[in-house]
């Protein structure tokens, strides 16, 4: 059995360009999001987990000093995810945002005293 990693098509913002002639380093941030097992019709599986993308992306390039990239997903993209993260139930989302809504000033001051 092999195992592999699956990295989601994503986009991360740089604050500066990078050379292409020189050698990347790319440190993610990332969720893994699922595990697949691919039959290779021969007895054996290949284990396949898959990435999403949630953090910060460190980029270094030679002798350079990194790069923090950023993810370009919204806050509330960030969000969405991270509540599907906490409880994975059929419309947790949907009935969780209208509580957090209705109570937003006092998750805001208990955020701004912490």
């Amino acid at each position: 059995m092999q195992h592999k990693i699956k990295l989601n098509t994503c986009t991360a913002e740089l604050s500066e360009p990078l050379d292409k002639s020189l050698r990347t380093l790319i440190t993610m941030e990332c969720d893994i999001y699922a595990v697949e097992e691919r039959d290779l019709q021969n007895g054996e599986f290949d284990q396949i987990y898959k990435a999403k993308l949630v953090g910060s992306t460190i980029v270094k390039q030679g002798d350079k000093k990194p790069i923090l990239a950023r993810s370009k997903r919204s806050n509330s993209q960030k969000l969405h995810y991270a509540l599907s993260q906490i409880n994975s139930s059929d419309g947790y989302y949907e009935r969780f945002m209208p509580k957090l809504l209705s109570r937003l000033e006092e998750v805001v001051e208990y955020l701004e005293e912490t």
